[in-house]
């Protein structure tokens, strides 16, 4: 029975050896192998960093700032563009920094026009007129009125040539419409008067500029006024009626009353002068 133990004994010996080298040949081939196991681990790392699939990641991350700017272009065009970008060629001064431009006319816009004999009497800008509106109340007119400023010259026409008589630089009126505005006439038996007022209201009376087509020559000149020792330009009344006429061979002027003015005593009366080309106050 002892050889019959021996070889069993033998035997089992013999299975735990061929394991136990089983075991260390597979322990062998896990560290052999182990190594090569992190080549392509190190590998792929590469191959992140350089492959063509990571390029579009890149320029993804890469465009976020170009998403902000779009963002900022959308914010920017939803903010509300000013309609007053139209800039005055005319310092800002007195009613002027009340007006908001509208548009801008071509030159030779006519602004006032009248039939004098065989041609006509025209207002007329020399450049370019801003058409605009008031922003605010005043005694020259309401908020929302329409505004009109140039260079604008009184001319007279007859045929195609154009007789400059007087220059208005930078002249800036306010009118409640479009309309063309007329010169009001007054006849006297030498000439015919001719007064254009602009500005339809500034509530120290109106100011007027003046002109003569004498009847025997056909002449046609600017009047200006004298008062005293003083030659005015313009002539300036009231802006109620009745308005300057003729009574006897006089231009009959009735004078502007300021707020809390004492009104005048009678009208002013002027004496025509043709030689001189002025109205002399009597």
């Amino acid at each position: 029975m002892s050889p019959i133990r021996s070889k069993t004994t033998t035997l089992a010996a013999g299975t735990v050896l061929s394991l136990s080298l089983l075991l260390g040949c597979s322990s062998q081939n896990t560290s052999a192998t182990g190594t090569p196991a992190a080549e392509p681990a190190s590998s792929a790392l590469v191959s992140a960093s350089a492959s063509p699939s990571a390029t579009p990641t890149a320029q993804t991350i890469s465009s976020a700032p170009t998403a902000s700017v779009v963002a900022s272009e959308t914010a920017s065009a939803a903010t509300p563009v000013t309609t007053a970008g139209l800039t005055s060629q005319f310092p800002p001064e007195g009613l002027a920094g009340s007006v908001i431009i509208d548009s801008v006319n071509a030159e030779g816009t006519v602004r006032a026009r009248t039939s004098a004999g065989p041609g006509e009497l025209l207002m007329i800008a020399s450049g370019p007129e801003e058409r605009g509106h008031l922003n605010v109340s005043s005694n020259d007119g309401l908020e929302g009125e329409q505004t009109y400023q140039a260079d604008y010259s009184i001319v007279y026409r007859t045929g195609d040539q154009d007789e400059v008589l007087l220059e208005l630089p930078a002249f800036l009126f306010v009118q409640p419409t479009d309309r063309v505005l007329k010169f009001a006439v007054v006849s006297f038996a030498k000439a015919e008067v001719y007064l254009l007022a602009p500005q339809y209201k500034s509530g120290h009376g109106l100011v007027a500029y003046a002109f003569a087509r004498e009847k025997e020559s056909g002449k046609v000149f600017p009047l200006s006024f004298k008062l005293g020792e003083i030659v005015h330009d313009t002539l300036v009344y009231s802006e109620l009626p009745p308005f300057p006429a003729n009574q006897n061979e006089q231009l009959v002027v009735y004078l502007p009353v300021g707020a809390g003015g004492d009104p005048e005593p009678g009208p002013q009366r002027y004496e025509m002068d043709l030689a001189k080309r002025q109205f002399v106050a009597q």
